[in-house]
């Protein structure tokens, strides 16, 4: 189960740190169960004063956590409190992240228009905070919303900036050049999304961490099968598969996996397919996962 969790939080989540936090102490949000992480982080919440930048910062990873496990009746419960300005009682710096937790939570709910308003107004008073006082946590909120609200111009311009400030920081570069790579993968620009994904790749080989290295070898393949190259899609993943084994991330080696198997049904090699597919272990297997292993192991069935 940690593996699970620390390899989605590492894929979904954006950080936030105090100003003066070094970049080597990003971590996952957690590691344990869910509510564990929650249990845990309301524990440390409680010997702090409220409505502190410490308190804050918890509070904050308790809104990742509760966005990324789609857990969002609790997400918004949460929220409800602070969405009217007057209760954040001078700490107007994080009226922010709440609109941009509660912009979020309007589009899951499928309220796109009012979810624009609010990520606009996140948008434009976290770039007010940039303006201020730059830093590379603030840059991927602000990259990431841009991305969201389809500037992508914009976005692109904003990362060349970013890259620019020379951060001696690889996670906060190669977390950059995946946002500009979800982006240009939407937008259907093959070369665009190869160029990004090479970039971030790049950077996350700079990190002793060989969770981000499967992870930024993945969406390179993912890149290259989409513009079928087959081959170099496969050995992009065989390299993203060497680097979650040595993680012993178990979610991550089943989820390559089955993308290998994926490559190699789209590169019309069915036999191969079927030998990946035999190779996953379905536990192991995020649960998200599951229907396009059982849509694989249909497709590629003998006939």
């Amino acid at each position: 189960m940690r593996s699970l969790l620390a390899t989605i939080l590492l894929f979904l989540a954006l950080f936030v740190f105090h100003a003066n936090a070094a970049i080597k102490d990003i971590q996952p949000l957690c590691q344990d169960s869910v509510d564990e992480c929650l249990s845990k982080i309301r524990a440390q919440q409680s010997l702090l004063d409220k409505n502190t930048p410490p308190w804050w910062d918890l509070q904050v990873r308790r809104f990742d956590i509760l966005f990324n496990f789609q857990r969002y009746d609790e997400l918004y419960a949460l929220l409800r409190p602070w969405l009217e300005a007057t209760n954040l009682k001078g700490m107007p710096e994080y009226k922010p992240l709440v609109s941009l937790f509660f912009g979020k939570w309007l589009r899951a709910s499928g309220r796109e228009q009012e979810a624009r308003i609010a990520l606009t107004k996140s948008l434009t008073g976290l770039r007010a905070q940039y303006e201020k006082m730059p830093s590379p946590q603030l840059g991927i909120r602000i990259l990431n919303l841009l991305t969201v609200l389809g500037k992508t111009k914009e976005a692109q311009d904003f990362a060349e900036q970013l890259e620019g400030e020379n951060y001696n920081a690889p996670v906060f570069y190669h977390e950059i050049f995946a946002e500009l790579g979800h982006a240009a993968l939407k937008e259907g620009d093959n070369a665009k999304h190869i160029e990004y994904r090479i970039k971030s790749l790049n950077w996350a080989l700079k990190l002793p961490d060989y969770q981000q290295q499967a992870i930024a070898y993945s969406n390179y393949a993912v890149a290259l099968r989409n513009n079928r190259n087959y081959q170099d899609a496969e050995q992009a993943f065989l390299n993203g598969l060497a680097c979650a084994e040595q993680a012993k991330d178990i979610a991550q080696i089943n989820s390559i996996k089955l993308r290998i198997a994926e490559n190699a049904t789209l590169g019309n090699d069915p036999e191969k397919a079927r030998r990946w597919l035999k190779q996953i272990s379905v536990e192991g297997l995020p649960s998200l996962q599951l229907s396009r292993y059982r849509k694989l192991v249909k497709d590629n069935a003998p006939h």
